[in-house]
């Protein structure tokens, strides 16, 4: 999801599942064999199976239709591919977009409008579809947990070496730099405590990480490693036990501070913890996986608590507004916002000294465990 602003209306494209057959076969020359509709914010994805041959990825392909309002930005879809043709060269399970028999990547593409109205122009792109599970979908361990910061230290590593202009995008609302921007959007919640508690968090994100931003490393980043986007598989070699096989979804890629990522990762890791007692825990064992790879500098580290409470904050209220103007998939866009004022309220009642020594705990657990 690409939103710069989510109080804009955007129409959702309008596409049988016959015209997107049609489209298949008409600029990519493959016989479809099948198709069902997929989740999706505001676009339309489509899961494809098409007759096997030589030349067809066998797990089948993700048809992105995109709304007609973020596909007039052609330049960030060209970023998005060639990331992820850089992540895959790099040994990543990342989708990779697949050339139509004029050897476009992507293409422009009039489409019916809802409801017979006029046509508009919606950015088409068939990519590699990953097989696997969204972690969302399978009871999280400690072992994921550790293996997914791992996977996530390992990508900014590997990105420290990509750059496109398109990267640069001061106006994402999604950016934790544009966190006071939330409070644009609290009307879409009826509690007047929650919206006054809110309003001091983001005050105090200003004065604790935003005001050091400059002073963070950045870089290239995917900027939404979160449940949804995240793949796992049973380990052949280790029956039981998952490992993470795929990464998705690069509409929120951006150049950032690290720390940034990071904090998106931890928080939507522990979104997904099913044990109400452990959140924390988990997310420490995420965050040692990570410092693994790639350790925290003391700025990255003194602000990542408020980093954390800043994507949750997002999370929280862009939820609710975005389905307060698509009631119809209420559901899907509620996911992760449906209940996570209960870990806004645990994380920010307790004290960053008393997480951090936590984290430090397991952190120093990890490292005396025999290799």
């Amino acid at each position: 999801m690409d939103q710069t602003d989510t109080r804009t209306t955007v129409e959702k494209p309008s596409l049988t599942e016959e015209e997107a057959t049609q489209l298949i076969e008409r600029r990519y020359g493959f016989k479809v064999e099948s198709l069902r509709p997929m989740n999706s914010y505001v676009d339309l994805n489509f899961y494809v199976k098409v007759a096997d041959n030589n030349l067809s990825w066998p797990h089948g392909y993700t048809l992105k239709v995109t709304n007609s309002t973020y596909s007039k930005n052609g330049d960030l879809f060209e970023a998005q591919t060639k990331m992820m043709t850089f992540l895959a060269r790099k040994g990543f399970p990342v989708p990779q977009a697949v050339p139509n028999l004029r050897g476009e990547v992507m293409s422009l593409e009039s489409l019916p409008g809802n409801n017979n109205g006029r046509c508009s122009k919606n950015m088409v792109r068939l990519l590699t579809y990953l097989p696997g599970s969204i972690y969302y979908d399978v009871p999280m361990t400690l072992s994921i947990a550790h293996d997914a910061g791992v996977f996530l230290a390992k990508v900014q590593e590997a990105l420290q070496d990509f750059t496109h202009p398109a990267l640069h995008r001061p106006d994402m609302l999604w950016s934790l730099a544009s966190l006071p921007s939330l409070n644009k959007y609290l009307y879409c919640l009826k509690d007047e405590w929650i919206k006054d508690k809110i309003r001091k968090m983001v005050q105090t994100f200003e004065e604790k990480a935003l005001s050091r931003i400059d002073e963070l490393l950045q870089g290239a980043v995917h900027g939404d490693f979160n449940d949804q986007n995240v793949l796992v598989e049973e380990d052949p070699a280790d029956p039981g036990k998952h490992r993470i096989c795929g990464l998705l979804d690069f509409d929120l890629i951006i150049y950032n501070p690290y720390v940034f990522d990071l904090a998106i990762g931890l928080m939507y890791l522990m979104s997904v913890v099913r044990d109400p007692d452990n959140p924390i825990t988990f997310g420490g064992h995420f965050l040692a996986g990570y410092e693994s790879v790639r350790p925290l500098t003391p700025v990255e580290r003194d602000v990542l608590y408020y980093c954390v409470v800043a994507r949750m904050l997002q999370s929280y209220v862009y939820g609710h507004h975005t389905a307060s103007m698509y009631p119809e998939n209420r559901e899907y866009l509620l996911v992760t916002a449906g209940g996570l004022w209960t870990l806004i309220d645990r994380w920010w009642g307790t004290p960053k000294a008393e997480i951090y020594r936590q984290w430090r705990d397991i952190q120093k657990s990890i490292q005396n465990q025999p290799k």
